[in-house]
């Protein structure tokens, strides 16, 4: 989202021409100064991190996916995921809207994949910011790891809302986070023990008393 280096200013304006100056959001003009830009990604690049793969690294990265939309647009835009209800809703001209749609069929099997990856972070931390506890809807959650240090996978997974994802950025930050997401992970797994052995003699004498 927003995402500008090594896009060169022709890549820009091939995807400004594309819409015709239009921003796909909300459907208002767009600045002729390039500096004013924010180049959305319409599908997402974090859906090939966290879904790898040569093919849906070269379509995202494509100039295809590009848009340039304004910058308050891109962020109320959020991290929401591309569905073809989506793509009829935005405002474009309908040929445009159709090479969406067939950018979109050709990776829709891993944004799926990424989106069940997000949607079980987000549940596992019943649906609030993992950092600040914010209540937190899909498409307004950021995935990120844990511990950058390690791979992308779903147990290295947290969810965050923009402004926590925004503030945790040093790496003395994001250490505070993996401690503190560590420590709950600890917590919650003590109090599941401590629920099972009250359970266990219960469940033993019920039984027990059984003809």
């Amino acid at each position: 989202m927003g995402y500008r280096a090594n896009i060169s200013k022709t890549t820009q304006k091939k995807a400004f021409d594309r819409t015709g100056g239009i921003c796909i959001v909300c459907g208002r003009p767009l600045s002729r100064n390039q500096a004013k830009w924010s180049v959305d990604h319409f599908i997402p690049r974090a859906v090939y991190k966290w879904v790898p793969g040569r093919k849906i690294q070269r379509t995202i990265e494509s100039p295809e996916n590009l848009y340039i939309v304004h910058p308050h647009c891109n962020f109320r835009k959020g991290s929401s995921l591309p569905t073809n209800q989506l793509i009829s809703s935005l405002h474009a001209e309908e040929d445009v809207k159709e090479n969406m749609r067939a950018l979109y069929k050709k990776v829709e099997d891993k944004v799926i994949q990424y989106r069940a990856i997000k949607q079980s972070t987000l549940d596992s931390q019943h649906k609030k910011c993992g950092n600040c506890g914010r209540r937190l809807s899909l498409g307004d959650a950021v995935l990120r790891r844990i511990d950058d240090e390690q791979d992308r996978v779903r147990e290295n997974a947290i969810c965050l809302c923009e402004r926590c994802n925004t503030r945790i950025c040093s790496k003395k930050r994001k250490q505070k986070l993996a401690e503190k997401h560590a420590a709950k992970n600890a917590e919650e797994t003590e109090k599941r023990k401590s629920s099972k052995q009250q359970k266990g003699p219960d469940s033993h004498e019920k039984k027990a008393r059984r003809p």
